[in-house]
């Protein structure tokens, strides 16, 4: 059978309502990002009650967890020595205050400027738009009985959300699994040979507490994140640009104070930087970049205050994690 024979033969099997049919039904089972993060109990319920059971309706046999509880499926005689690994993610975000975020209603698109239907629900443009495109194909191809004389691997992966690489690496460093090439879901359903790197910075600002009504008994953890945050985005250095991966960028994606009491004047105040890199940056100097100028909030505000006072200037304290793709 010729490549023109085989997709013929595709085409003719390959069907949006049958896809729609397993967006709606992936997203009506809750697989979110919480506290417990790739240890969340119902990340592995989705994985086993929603993606293990379509695989093995398919034809999937060769079907195991790693240590970790990701999903590994293998498919194919493995005679040509030529693989093709699909990888899909079970986590999407928090359901939040959308509503209705798993009952998979399809609206029309033109309420928001697409073209056709769309389902609604928590994870429909993240993971598992991807996952019910990844088993829509693999059940297409498996149905039209063309011989596949490679390996074709599928895996389901805890993560999805928290941007660390445990259980990718659990995978394929833990579990010994290979393959020739690999296609993730990228952004707008398109393959994408690429992505700009990041570190995560954590920002801790320290003061200390007292009540609201007198405030210049205390060092509010609040003001001194607000011009820590002031000072990054006005100095950090992100004007560098990639004629296929885009801008570098810094951004507060996360920020909360301490203790969560009324009329208090805040002891502590974290916050999360999302730093993106581009081929050729250094991240230990992006991320001591972050440090030093966060570190000037000390300063800073501590010229501002009113004087005489007996109490220290806000602290600052700056760790980070890395993902360099």
């Amino acid at each position: 059978m010729n490549d023109t024979e085989i997709k013929s033969l595709l085409d003719a099997r390959i069907s949006r309502a049958r896809a729609k049919e397993l967006l709606i039904a992936l997203v009506k089972v809750p697989s979110p990002q919480t506290e417990r993060l790739e240890d969340e109990p119902l990340l592995k319920a989705f994985i086993t009650s929603a993606i293990e059971p379509r695989l093995r309706s398919m034809g999937f046999v060769d079907i195991r967890y790693d240590a970790m509880g990701n999903l590994i499926a293998a498919y194919g005689a493995g005679t040509s020595n030529k693989s093709l690994m699909f990888i899909g993610n079970a986590m999407n975000q928090p359901a939040s205050t959308m509503p209705n975020p798993y009952d998979g209603d399809v609206v029309d698109g033109a309420v928001y400027g697409l073209p056709g239907e769309c389902v609604m629900g928590k994870g429909a443009s993240e993971q598992k738009a991807n996952l019910a495109a990844m088993l829509h194909a693999m059940e297409t191809v498996i149905a039209s009985k063309a011989a596949i004389k490679g390996k074709l691997i599928f895996t389901c992966c805890l993560s999805g959300e928290t941007g660390k690489h445990d259980a990718i690496k659990s995978v394929v460093e833990g579990a010994g699994v290979r393959a020739d090439m690999a296609v993730l879901g990228g952004t707008g359903l398109k393959v994408t040979l690429g992505n700009r790197g990041r570190i995560d910075v954590f920002v801790t600002v320290k003061g200390a507490p007292c009540h609201s009504s007198r405030p210049w008994d205390g060092v509010n953890a609040v003001t001194g994140a607000t011009e820590a945050i002031r000072l990054l985005l006005a100095k950090v250095k992100v004007d560098k640009s990639h004629p296929q991966l885009g801008r570098q960028s810094l951004t507060v994606n996360h920020i909360r104070s301490f203790p969560d009491s009324t009329h208090t004047v805040q002891e502590r105040c974290e916050l999360t930087l999302d730093r993106r890199l581009l081929p050729g940056d250094d991240p230990n100097e992006a991320f001591a970049e972050i440090e030093r100028i966060a570190k000037e909030v000390e300063r800073s505000c501590w010229a501002s205050r009113p004087r005489p006072t007996t109490r220290p200037p806000p602290s600052t304290r700056v760790t980070s994690t890395t993902s360099a793709s």
